[in-house]
């Protein structure tokens, strides 16, 4: 977790690898909402494949609802 980030936070998507959970998390940040991307430790010892640990996009609990309206349906927590 990030200093601006505590347990607090919301996931408000899951992905199967860092690149999507990146692009996600990229358009959710355009619109001013920080992100943090938790469990992503064992997709850089196994990139480009999928693991059983989802990758997950975390944002302010505050802004959950408005970051979800960019996260595409099949990954929407």
């Amino acid at each position: 977790m990030s200093k601006n980030q505590d347990e607090s936070w919301v996931v408000v998507a899951e992905c199967n690898t860092v690149t999507d959970a990146s692009i996600i998390a990229g358009a959710i940040e355009n619109e001013g909402i920080p992100t943090a991307i938790l469990n992503s430790a064992l997709q850089s010892a196994l990139p480009m494949t999928y693991t059983w640990a989802p990758v997950q996009i975390a944002v302010p609990p505050s802004m959950a609802s408005e970051a979800r309206e960019f996260v595409p349906p099949e990954s929407r927590v």
